[in-house]
């Protein structure tokens, strides 16, 4: 038996639930399926100290914005799941957990979709992916050379440093994902050593406000994809809002312990071969927070803002693989009993049997929009703006797509 529904919505995350409020204001019928719970990916996939990124105040889904009584500080993972799963609750969204759809092709008339699920079979007329953009975990090649007795751990499995067996802990990836399990491993007392990709060093506070509070004034989070041509390939700012939120400075988390490492670039008779890049790549890193610092001071200027001066960075010392890069190191010397990769997500949209991909995997889309008519996506990074994937952002393009359906509605009924 096959089930009809207008709009059907894949992922029942912050992305789902926004897509759902909205359909729900036009009056359209629809229906979320979810994989597993509500928020699944912020209770399984992420470890236990995480918090976010931005302060409670960002915090906004359609209709309902963070209303506690902590603005200023940083939800904790948990908090964050009860958020969505009392948004789900409040606008009554259509949700299905436990299901998950297995494929999506067009129907025979290229009107609609057939969508096939572990409940059965859905005809959709308009189909929209909201799974966001954390699918597979990606690990790179690099994982297969490495000793069979060292542990491997993605960041969206690792929890906590009592998982990982006695010995020193290799962490690569600096995104804001490595920068924090980092200093989660020291904090704990593990010897780490940290291979950097490029990164962007990110002030918490400064001139009196948190960094957010800047973007947010000065636009950033406005900035569309074509305003930002490198867009999801711009480097990760490196963030916390852990223990009431501060800097992620790499050269504190040196003078902490942590040993510097270039790229990983191969395995070679038990030792890592690195790329003698780690000068390099941290001196990129200063100069884009240089580069973020002066646009707010220009701003203040520009604008008049009362804000106080500049205060001057802690002068953490240099550290040693600056001037002398390590390029080879011996796996077993350094006691390096477990990896965690910090490296990302690639898509998972194998299931998508629809022809909306690039040659090299990429969804193509305008602002959610596909080629294929009534084929959306949403929660992707960089969908339209910066802020596209956030809590705050992702209900400007739901509301989007929704007047898209509308119209799309509308003119196949005339």
């Amino acid at each position: 038996m096959v089930e009809h529904v207008e709009t059907l919505i894949v992922g029942g995350g912050q992305s789902g639930l926004a897509m759902s409020y909205w359909l729900g204001q036009a009056g359209r019928e629809h229906v979320i399926l979810e994989r597993d719970r509500i928020a699944e990916r912020w209770q399984s996939e992420r470890w236990d100290s995480l918090c976010i990124l931005t302060p409670n105040w960002t915090i906004s889904l359609p209709a309902y914005d963070y209303a506690g009584p902590d603005p200023d500080a940083f939800m904790g993972k948990d908090e964050v799941v009860e958020f969505i799963a009392t948004y789900a609750a409040r606008i009554h969204a259509p949700v299905r957990t436990g299901v998950s759809v297995t494929s999506v092709r067009q129907d025979d008339s290229a009107t609609g979709y057939v969508v096939e699920s572990t409940a059965g079979t859905f005809a959709a007329r308009n189909v929209v992916v909201a799974t966001g953009a954390y699918g597979s975990p990606a690990i790179p090649a690099l994982g297969a050379m490495l000793p069979r007795d060292i542990i491997q751990v993605h960041s969206s499995a690792y929890r906590n440093p009592r998982q990982l067996p006695p010995g020193a802990v290799l962490v690569v990836g600096s995104g804001a994902s490595g920068f924090q399990i980092v200093e989660d491993l020291l904090a704990a007392g593990r010897q780490v050593y940290f291979s950097l990709g490029r990164y962007e060093t990110r002030v918490r506070r400064y001139r009196g406000k948190d960094s957010a509070w800047w973007m947010a004034l000065m636009g950033q989070w406005d900035r569309t994809i074509d305003e930002a041509p490198l867009g999801p390939n711009a480097p990760r700012a490196s963030l916390t809002g852990a223990d009431g939120g501060h800097d992620l400075n790499i050269r504190k988390l040196a003078y902490e312990g942590a040993t510097l490492l270039g790229r990983s670039r191969g395995v070679d008779g038990g030792k890592l071969i690195l790329a003698p890049d780690v000068a390099e790549t941290v001196r990129d890193a200063d100069e884009h927070s240089r580069h973020t610092l002066a646009l707010i001071d220009e701003y203040i200027a520009r604008h008049g803002i009362d804000a106080p001066p500049a205060a001057l960075p802690t002068p953490w010392p240099e550290p040693r693989e600056l001037a002398a890069p390590i390029s080879q190191l011996d796996l077993a010397a350094a006691d390096i009993t477990s990896v965690v990769w910090a490296t990302g997500f690639r898509y998972a949209f194998e299931w998508i049997q629809v022809p909306v991909f690039a040659p090299n995997g990429e969804p193509q889309h305008r602002r959610g929009v596909t080629a294929s008519p009534g084929f959306y996506f949403l929660g992707l990074r960089w969908l339209y703006k910066f802020k596209s994937s956030f809590l705050h952002g992702v209900g400007e393009d739901a509301e989007y797509l929704t007047e898209h359906i509308v119209a799309r509605s509308s003119a196949l009924i005339h």
